[in-house]
């Protein structure tokens, strides 16, 4: 969902998808720098390549592209998975920098896993707005009320907590 510019006659994003887009962008480019790094060392297995590099950026290219065209689920999933991954990368990286004094290369992998945490905590905080609400049509169009629940598993339909109006 996008805004007509009154100035360009051309659409843009509002602010907090502009900053949940940029983050989530940001993560994924420091995930493939360090998946291509681990890649380099030679050492990893078909599963660690998997697992542990192309499963978190397939999920965050989804989640990304969900948040452009404002499906529900991936307001939902970027939102817990932004904070549950902000955390837990965040914690990662400080216990990694507190560990590395003898191992430089570990400072890099520290730097480079607090650059894909720290990235989530404005995605999160700019999802819970008013305006990414609009976006993914989580306003009751009936009352205005912006606590909903999903409709059904893919979140395609929302229901009012207030007034129980259903809408896609």
């Amino acid at each position: 969902m996008s805004v007509a510019s009154p100035e360009f006659g051309v659409n843009y994003m509002k602010k907090p998808i502009v900053i949940a887009v940029v983050s989530v962008s940001i993560m994924v480019a420091f995930r493939i720098i360090m998946g291509g790094l681990a890649l380099l060392s030679g050492e990893l297995s078909l599963v660690d390549i998997l697992v542990h590099i192309m499963l978190p950026i397939v999920a965050a290219v989804l989640i990304l592209v969900g948040i452009i065209k404002g499906h529900r689920l991936a307001w939902q999933w970027g939102r817990l998975l932004g904070l549950a991954a902000a955390i837990i990368l965040t914690v990662a990286a400080v216990v990694t920098f507190a560990y590395s004094a003898e191992q430089p290369g570990m400072m890099i992998v520290a730097a480079l896993v607090a650059l894909q945490g720290i990235p989530l905590f404005p995605m999160f905080f700019a999802l819970g707005t008013k305006a990414a609400k609009e976006h993914f049509r989580l306003i009751c169009p009936s009352c205005g009320n912006s606590k909903v629940k999903g409709g059904n598993f893919l979140f395609t339909r929302a229901i009012c907590r207030k007034c129980h109006a259903t809408w896609s």
